[in-house]
Protein backbone atom coordinates (compact mmCIF):
# COMPACT_ATOMS: atom_id res chain seq x y z
CA UNK A 1 0.00 0.00 0.00
CA UNK A 2 2.06 3.66 -1.13
CA UNK A 3 1.40 6.24 1.41
CA UNK A 4 -0.23 8.87 -0.62
CA UNK A 5 1.82 11.82 0.88
CA UNK A 6 5.37 10.27 0.24
CA UNK A 7 4.22 9.10 -3.04
CA UNK A 8 3.69 12.96 -3.83
CA UNK A 9 6.58 13.90 -2.29
CA UNK A 10 8.78 11.32 -4.66
CA UNK A 11 6.93 12.47 -7.60
CA UNK A 12 7.90 16.29 -6.73
CA UNK A 13 11.09 15.55 -6.41
CA UNK A 14 11.72 13.70 -10.21
CA UNK A 15 9.95 16.57 -11.47
CA UNK A 16 12.31 19.32 -9.46
CA UNK A 17 15.18 16.59 -11.04
CA UNK A 18 13.74 16.85 -14.50
CA UNK A 19 13.21 20.28 -14.51
CA UNK A 20 16.62 21.26 -13.12
CA UNK A 21 18.29 18.91 -15.82
CA UNK A 22 16.44 20.70 -18.33
CA UNK A 23 16.81 24.43 -17.30
CA UNK A 24 20.84 22.74 -17.67
CA UNK A 25 20.48 22.09 -20.97
CA UNK A 26 18.82 25.47 -21.97
CA UNK A 27 21.19 27.01 -20.13
CA UNK A 28 23.92 24.99 -21.61
CA UNK A 29 22.53 25.58 -25.36
CA UNK A 30 21.89 29.26 -24.49
CA UNK A 31 24.23 31.65 -26.80
CA UNK A 32 25.99 34.50 -24.41
CA UNK A 33 26.61 37.86 -26.10
CA UNK A 34 30.27 38.43 -26.16
CA UNK A 35 30.52 41.49 -28.58
CA UNK A 36 28.24 43.69 -29.68
CA UNK A 37 27.49 47.44 -31.36
CA UNK A 38 26.56 50.30 -28.76
CA UNK A 39 24.14 53.17 -30.14
CA UNK A 40 27.30 55.01 -30.96
CA UNK A 41 29.05 52.14 -32.65
CA UNK A 42 31.96 51.45 -30.67
CA UNK A 43 32.07 47.63 -29.25
CA UNK A 44 31.26 46.58 -25.78
CA UNK A 45 32.49 43.89 -24.18
CA UNK A 46 30.38 40.90 -21.59
CA UNK A 47 33.65 41.38 -19.46
CA UNK A 48 32.17 40.01 -16.39
CA UNK A 49 32.08 36.65 -18.99
CA UNK A 50 35.01 36.95 -21.09
CA UNK A 51 36.43 36.51 -17.26
CA UNK A 52 35.25 33.41 -16.41
CA UNK A 53 35.84 32.00 -20.37
CA UNK A 54 38.00 28.89 -20.05
CA UNK A 55 41.21 28.31 -22.03
CA UNK A 56 39.57 26.17 -25.41
CA UNK A 57 36.49 29.10 -24.90
CA UNK A 58 39.38 31.91 -25.12
CA UNK A 59 41.11 29.82 -28.21
CA UNK A 60 38.18 29.33 -30.23
CA UNK A 61 37.61 33.33 -29.53
CA UNK A 62 41.18 34.47 -30.03
CA UNK A 63 40.68 32.73 -33.61
CA UNK A 64 37.84 33.91 -34.92
CA UNK A 65 39.28 37.71 -33.57
CA UNK A 66 42.66 37.19 -35.44
CA UNK A 67 41.39 37.48 -38.53
CA UNK A 68 38.76 40.14 -37.64
CA UNK A 69 38.96 43.34 -36.72
CA UNK A 70 37.78 44.43 -32.84
CA UNK A 71 38.73 48.18 -32.35
CA UNK A 72 42.54 47.65 -32.81
CA UNK A 73 44.75 50.78 -32.39
CA UNK A 74 48.19 51.22 -31.86
CA UNK A 75 49.32 51.18 -28.24
CA UNK A 76 51.29 54.29 -27.89
CA UNK A 77 53.50 55.57 -31.33
CA UNK A 78 53.66 52.59 -33.95
CA UNK A 79 56.73 50.54 -33.16
CA UNK A 80 58.57 49.84 -36.62
CA UNK A 81 58.22 46.13 -36.41
CA UNK A 82 54.70 46.83 -35.52
CA UNK A 83 54.13 44.89 -32.13
CA UNK A 84 52.30 46.42 -30.43
CA UNK A 85 48.94 46.89 -32.05
CA UNK A 86 46.15 46.45 -29.27
CA UNK A 87 43.01 44.75 -30.26
CA UNK A 88 39.92 45.31 -27.42
CA UNK A 89 38.59 41.96 -27.85
CA UNK A 90 42.32 40.30 -27.99
CA UNK A 91 43.28 42.22 -24.89
CA UNK A 92 40.26 41.20 -22.76
CA UNK A 93 40.66 37.30 -23.67
CA UNK A 94 44.47 38.24 -22.29
CA UNK A 95 46.09 37.25 -25.38
CA UNK A 96 48.51 40.26 -25.69
CA UNK A 97 49.09 42.20 -28.84
CA UNK A 98 47.76 41.61 -32.54
CA UNK A 99 50.19 38.74 -34.03
CA UNK A 100 52.21 38.57 -31.03
CA UNK A 101 53.97 35.63 -29.61
CA UNK A 102 51.60 35.83 -26.44
CA UNK A 103 48.98 35.64 -29.05
CA UNK A 104 49.86 32.95 -31.76
CA UNK A 105 51.60 30.93 -29.19
CA UNK A 106 48.30 30.10 -26.60
CA UNK A 107 46.45 29.81 -30.18
CA UNK A 108 49.02 27.13 -31.55
CA UNK A 109 49.59 25.31 -28.86
CA UNK A 110 45.38 24.79 -28.19
CA UNK A 111 45.01 24.15 -32.06
CA UNK A 112 48.09 21.83 -32.36
CA UNK A 113 46.68 18.82 -34.00
CA UNK A 114 44.52 21.16 -36.82
CA UNK A 115 46.30 22.18 -39.41
CA UNK A 116 44.07 24.29 -41.03
CA UNK A 117 44.48 26.45 -38.30
CA UNK A 118 47.69 26.45 -37.72
CA UNK A 119 48.21 26.74 -41.43
CA UNK A 120 45.64 30.01 -41.27
CA UNK A 121 47.56 31.64 -38.06
CA UNK A 122 50.46 31.62 -40.56
CA UNK A 123 48.82 34.68 -42.15
CA UNK A 124 47.83 36.74 -39.16
CA UNK A 125 47.57 40.32 -40.00
CA UNK A 126 47.85 43.58 -38.15
CA UNK A 127 45.35 45.83 -39.75
CA UNK A 128 44.54 48.96 -37.12
CA UNK A 129 40.55 50.39 -37.26
CA UNK A 130 41.63 53.37 -39.19
CA UNK A 131 42.72 50.89 -42.43
CA UNK A 132 41.20 52.01 -45.68
CA UNK A 133 40.23 48.52 -46.09
CA UNK A 134 38.75 46.72 -43.07
CA UNK A 135 36.80 44.56 -41.35
CA UNK A 136 34.99 44.63 -37.64
CA UNK A 137 32.80 42.45 -35.81
CA UNK A 138 29.45 43.81 -35.19
CA UNK A 139 28.31 41.24 -32.85
CA UNK A 140 29.69 37.87 -31.91
CA UNK A 141 27.94 35.35 -29.57
CA UNK A 142 29.38 31.81 -28.41
CA UNK A 143 27.54 28.81 -26.75
CA UNK A 144 29.42 25.86 -24.96
CA UNK A 145 27.77 22.45 -23.98
CA UNK A 146 29.78 19.23 -23.07
CA UNK A 147 32.91 19.42 -25.70
CA UNK A 148 31.52 21.58 -28.35
CA UNK A 149 31.91 24.98 -28.33
CA UNK A 150 30.03 27.46 -31.18
CA UNK A 151 30.30 30.94 -32.32
CA UNK A 152 28.47 32.62 -34.73
CA UNK A 153 29.76 36.12 -35.43
CA UNK A 154 28.31 39.40 -37.85
CA UNK A 155 31.29 41.54 -39.51
CA UNK A 156 30.85 44.31 -41.62
CA UNK A 157 34.02 45.53 -43.99
CA UNK A 158 35.14 48.78 -45.81
CA UNK A 159 37.42 49.76 -49.10
CA UNK A 160 37.12 53.34 -48.90
CA UNK A 161 39.56 53.08 -51.74
CA UNK A 162 37.28 51.49 -54.11
CA UNK A 163 34.27 52.63 -52.58
CA UNK A 164 32.54 49.84 -51.01
CA UNK A 165 31.20 47.54 -48.22
CA UNK A 166 30.10 44.28 -46.98
CA UNK A 167 28.56 42.16 -44.58
CA UNK A 168 28.76 38.56 -43.41
CA UNK A 169 27.22 36.41 -40.76
CA UNK A 170 29.21 33.17 -39.82
CA UNK A 171 28.95 30.23 -37.60
CA UNK A 172 31.82 27.98 -36.69
CA UNK A 173 31.87 24.82 -34.49
CA UNK A 174 34.89 23.58 -32.33
CA UNK A 175 35.01 20.19 -30.78
CA UNK A 176 37.38 20.19 -27.42
CA UNK A 177 39.12 18.50 -24.91
CA UNK A 178 41.03 18.99 -21.61
CA UNK A 179 43.88 19.68 -23.59
CA UNK A 180 43.26 20.94 -27.04
CA UNK A 181 40.28 22.63 -29.74
CA UNK A 182 40.30 21.49 -33.48
CA UNK A 183 37.58 23.27 -35.50
CA UNK A 184 35.00 20.92 -37.44
CA UNK A 185 32.89 23.43 -38.83
CA UNK A 186 32.73 27.07 -40.81
CA UNK A 187 30.21 28.33 -42.87
CA UNK A 188 28.75 31.60 -44.30
CA UNK A 189 25.28 31.98 -42.66
CA UNK A 190 24.78 35.53 -44.37
CA UNK A 191 26.43 37.66 -46.54
CA UNK A 192 26.10 40.96 -48.83
CA UNK A 193 28.41 43.45 -50.63
CA UNK A 194 27.84 46.87 -52.22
Amino acid sequence: MSIPFFSQTLNNQKTTSINKENQSKAIQNTYIKILWLDKNNTIQLNENYIKTLTNQQRAALGYIVTFIGNECYWDGDKKTDESNLKCKLLTALNLGYQCSETHLSFLKEWFKEDKKVLEDLQDCEKKESSAKIRDQLIELKMVTSQNTIKIIYSAIGVDMIHSKNWKWTEESTYSFTKSEIKQTDRENIDGSFQ
